[in-house]
């Protein structure tokens, strides 16, 4: 199913720029403005330059292509000579324990989501889609990887010879993950790993917007070009592979700051909440860690209204695929997050999916310390702390063929972006 190729990666040419550390960032989407400046001061080839170029009156996606074709021509970014794919080791600290996750990079052939080839499981936004099809239409070129998800464990076992070998590039981001990057361009050792996922389906699990703005990308060049040749460039996207059996694999939960309800009565909403859900009043010092200690148990929420915090389980006699009235499978239905936005959002505060569309009401963080006091500060009404989506959950509703709301998942950690780029015209 899945068509996979290697390719000639560009890189950063360390004699060049020095410490690759000071070179490289998160994925565009998780960079604020606080962290654009400072990757912006860290080095003056900063990939930040080039995913997110700053908007000086000029158009910045040109602008974006011109510093990418500047840094080619003086060497700062240099081609690998010959076609490879590159095996990518994740090294973390999460909760006390060190984790390793084990990747390739390679580009892989773009299908419709029709032919159930490769599988979204979150909708997108037309606004960053179109940010980043605008970019891709300038430079020609994959900045930022698409995380994808396989369902083969054979394709570890070719990796994990040349992980002996010393990596061909590593670089250390902001939080601490190291990533080690090793580039395989041994033929057989790329045909197994071709072969071994011809018959596989490929999950996204991060990046749908660069997804969707490459099909479109692909879509204007073919329309353009006025053929289809299978071997274009525009034709793939670059992705990195990562198995579902991965034990490095970690989804990490994204929390709801909920604002601008009208009339919002804290009282009220916590009596209504009485009607899905046993509500227990809890101490707001222990509120995030009550969360966290029921181990993923399905459908428990942290509630914190400044003054008072909750802990809310559904009704055992409530089942979400019966009282959830949207269309999509049971799979859908039956997730944390649609319980969260259908039962407790929509129903008894009236943000809808517009206004969740339109971020009118809602905010998301992954720090609820931080979150509690910007309730206290009356910025927000209230915060819910959920327990994350399981990978296995994300895979259900993508074989289904929904899509989960936005932010359902938090894929930990980030691919780091500038270490290796896919340059489609030079």
């Amino acid at each position: 199913m899945a068509t996979i190729r290697p390719f000639q990666g560009v890189r950063y040419n360390q004699a060049k720029v020095g410490d690759l550390n000071a070179v490289v960032t998160p994925p565009y989407d998780v960079i604020s403005p606080e962290d654009h400046k400072y990757y912006l001061e860290r080095h003056p080839n900063n990939i930040v330059r080039l995913i997110l170029p700053e908007d000086n009156g000029g158009n910045k996606y040109e602008q974006s292509a011109a510093c990418l074709s500047e840094w080619l021509n003086e060497g700062v970014l240099i081609r690998d000579s010959e076609p490879s794919v590159y095996a990518v080791e994740q090294e973390y600290t999460i909760n006390g324990e060190t984790k390793r996750r084990l990747g390739f990079i390679c580009t892989v052939r773009l299908e419709d989501y029709d032919n159930k080839t490769v599988l979204p499981h979150e909708n997108i936004l037309a606004k960053p889609m179109g940010d980043r099809l605008n970019i891709m239409r300038a430079a020609k070129t994959n900045f930022d990887s698409v995380f994808g998800l396989y369902d083969n464990g054979d394709v570890e076992g070719v990796l994990r010879p040349f992980l002996s070998n010393q990596p061909d590039a590593c670089a250390i981001d902001k939080d601490g993950v190291v990533c080690r990057l090793w580039k395989i361009s041994d033929p057989s050792a790329i045909a197994s790993i071709v072969d071994s996922l011809a018959d596989e389906p490929i999950l996204i699990a991060d990046g749908h917007h660069r997804y969707a703005a490459a099909l479109a990308y692909r879509d204007e060049m073919r329309a353009s070009t006025g053929s289809s040749d299978p071997d274009a460039p525009y034709e793939f996207v670059m992705m990195t592979l990562v198995s579902l059996d991965d034990s490095g694999l970690v989804v990490l939960p994204t929390h709801r700051l909920v604002k601008n309800v009208d009339n919002f009565d804290a009282e009220q909403f916590v009596g209504k909440l009485g009607e899905y859900f046993d509500v227990a009043e809890t101490s707001a010092d222990t509120l995030a860690q009550s969360v966290e200690a029921t181990n993923g148990e399905k459908y428990v929420f942290g509630l914190y209204l400044g003054g008072k915090s909750y802990i809310a389980r559904l009704k055992p006699s409530v089942k979400p695929e019966k009282v959830i009235d949207s269309p999509g499978s049971d799979a859908l239905k039956q997730l944390d997050v649609s319980v969260l936005h259908s039962l407790i959002l929509e129903k008894l505060l009236g943000i809808g999916a517009q206004q969740m569309s339109a971020q009118s009401n809602l905010a998301y963080t992954r720090n609820p310390d931080a979150a509690m006091k910007s309730v206290d500060a009356g910025e927000y009404q209230m915060l819910v702390l959920m327990n994350p989506t399981k990978v296995s959950e994300v895979k259900a509703v993508a074989g289904a063929g929904d899509k989960m709301p936005q932010k359902s998942t938090f894929f930990y950690p980030k691919l780091l972006t500038g270490q290796i780029l896919r340059v489609m015209e030079f």
